[in-house]
Parts: structure tokens; sequence; C-alpha cells
């Protein structure tokens, strides 16, 4: 009786889920894979816009976090970084969705409405996304990141929230949630898929478990759907045999092409043993590859980015061009206009969010 009454209820879940149209954003997919001393990690950028830059962050700079846009009881956060990274932005410089740091550490946002950052208390503070650059500018081990909420905490009122999938060039791999105002976390004795799309963990795992191959019966079908996504996702980690599929990176880029979906906008393999990024857009399917250690991250030299819809193919990694106040205003416009729940953000707000980075110091 009961396990007919478990079925029935999973029916009706699945019907649901099925059912939906996944919207704008939430649609992201981010996994590890790694077998035989080779690493890397995938991400599909789902979001309104395609539009956005890719910054070489310099080592060695000194800097406070931007000011949140509400009043907080905390110290904003201050540090100097200790690695050099490439990221992807579309907020801002200082602001990325996700990128890479010299010691391949890996750090990728997706959205999760079911977010609560935790309330105000005696931590220092810095916005969602910048957490993200502390992250690649101070630490090489997922164990790092973890032990940083003891310090440090995310603004409340800000942008709706979003989850967190971390690695290290060693496979250590881990989910970051904040759930209930508190960081909750996976890692790897209690993280059995190295996945995540726009579901917590939590209900994509107990989601997995109905499905052959992980102790149920339902087959396993393609779907947009954030579960469905983690579903097929878990099954081709599962399925990855060096012996048989040669190249880790191409099928790294066959899950992110199987899971794809209309709003799918970048499409990003990192690299982490060999310290190279790979990536491809929606209008431009050509696949770029940027060399990490070929980069120049001393922040005695200009900052530069690179278009990440430009119309590139290879490897680009020496086609960065200098950074500018107004290269950041005219992303952080475009950003701003594409998005819907930012488009009354206060001219005041864009224009100091242009002008911040020019409060980091270089300390060489």
């Amino acid at each position: 009786m009961n396990i007919c009454k478990n079925i029935i209820k999973f029916l009706m879940i699945y019907i649901l889920i099925i059912s939906l149209t996944p919207l704008k954003g939430q649609a992201c997919t981010a996994f590890s894979i790694g077998q035989d001393g080779q690493q890397v990690f995938g991400k599909n950028y789902d979001w309104y816009l395609e539009r956005g830059l890719m910054i070489i962050n310099k080592r060695g700079v000194s800097k406070e976090a931007m000011p949140g846009t509400q009043a907080d009881p905390g110290k904003y956060a201050r540090w100097v970084s200790k690695y050099g990274s490439l990221t992807f932005n579309q907020y801002g410089r200082e602001m990325p969705m996700g990128g890479i740091n010299e010691a391949g550490l890996v750090v990728e946002s997706l959205l999760l409405i079911e977010t609560q950052y935790p309330k105000p208390d005696s931590r220092y503070t810095i916005k969602d996304l910048q957490w993200i650059q502390f992250q690649l500018d101070n630490y090489s081990r997922v164990e790092e990141v973890i032990a940083s909420d003891s310090q440090l905490r995310i603004l409340p009122y800000e942008v709706p929230g979003g989850h967190f999938l971390i690695s290290d060039k060693t496979g250590n791999c881990a989910i970051v949630e904040f759930l209930y105002g508190k960081l909750v976390h996976r890692s790897q004795d209690t993280m059995t898929v190295k996945a995540i799309t726009n579901n917590s963990y939590t209900e994509s795992m107990e989601f997995l478990t109905w499905h052959k191959g992980f102790g149920g019966k339902f087959p396993i079908t393609k779907g947009g759907s954030s579960l469905n996504r983690f579903v097929y996702t878990a099954d081709m980690l599962k399925n990855y045999n060096l012996k048989v599929q040669k190249s880790i990176v191409d099928y790294a880029f066959g899950i992110l092409g199987n899971v794809s979906q209309g709003s799918t906008k970048w499409s990003i393999v990192y690299d982490q043993k060999r310290l190279r990024v790979y990536f491809r857009t929606s209008k431009n399917k050509k696949i770029k590859t940027i060399d990490i250690g070929s980069l120049d991250f001393s922040c005695a030299t200009p900052v530069k980015v690179l278009d990440v819809t430009g119309n590139l193919f290879g490897n680009i990694s020496d086609k960065f061009y200098e950074y500018s106040r107004q290269i950041n205003l005219d992303l952080i416009r475009h950003a701003m206009n594409g998005t819907p729940f930012m488009k009354n953000m206060p001219e005041q707000l864009i224009l100091q969010r242009a002008k911040y980075p020019e409060s980091t110091q270089c300390t060489e």
C-alpha cells in the first residue's frame, strides 16, 4: 500500500516537473568530473543576457568589498588577492558569475530560489557575486572556501540568491548553499553526485533515487526542468569511461550539449590540471581556448578584458585588450537594462558600480 502511495506521489511530482517550462536563469547546470589524473569542470550559463566580459584579475591587489544597496551593521571585507584569476562577468568588474584561478580552483554560481543568506551579525560582509571573486583571490582548496564562512557572510537584501559548485585541481568538490540563513555544504564524503542545477542538492538527490541506475525504476529522460537535468547529468557522469571517450573535455561538452536549453548563453569547460578554459556561446558555437599560464597576473600591468561574444575561435589567449571604466560602465548598463528585476537601478548606483574597481590598489 505504501509503495502504491509513493508511486502515485512520484507520478504527480513527475508530471508537474515535465509540464513546467524552465525560466531563464533557472536552467543552469554545473558538474565536476575526473578520472586517471584528469579533472575538468563544466557549466551551462542560462540567463537573460549573452553579452559579457572575460576579465584577467590580478594578484597582489588590496580590496575592500563593494557596499551593499542597504545599510548593514557589518564591516565590509578587506583582503589582498593572493592568486590571479580569469572570470566571466556581466554585472561589472569584481562581480563575476564564475571563474578559475591560477591555482586551479573553480567557483561557479547557479540560481537557487530557496536561498536565504545569513541575517546581519559580526562577520565581515560582501555581495554575493563578489563572494566568488573573494574565494578565487584567496584560496586554492575547497576546504579553505568552506572555512571562510566563519569570518565572512554574504549580504542579504540583494538580488535573488544562488548556490555554488566549487572544485579544486585535486578533484575535491563541494556544493555550498545558504538555506534558512546558514551555509550548508556537501563535500567529498557526503556528495554522491558532483553536480547541481537549480534545485537544492537534497531535493535533486531525492529525485535521482526514483530512476534506473540509482535505485529506482523510472527511465532517465531528457527534459528542461532542473530535476530532469540533474538526473541526466548524473547518469552521464556515472557512465564516463576514459577508455571509450578519449577526451574528457569533449565528454564534458557532450554533457553540456545534452542538457542545454534555449536560454543557455555560455557553455564553459575548465581543465583544472592543464589550467585551460574552453567555451562557446549561443551565437558563436566555435570553441575558444584560453591558457591560464600565459596570462599576465601582475598588478603592475594594466587589467585586460575580452568580449565573451566576440567573433573568435581557437586559442584566444593573446586577444585580450586593456580595461577602462567606460567598458565597465557599458557592460553594467547593458546588464541592468536587460535584467527585469534590475531595470530601475538608480543611475548613481550604476556609476558607483562602474567606478568601484578604481578603489582597489596594487601592492607590488
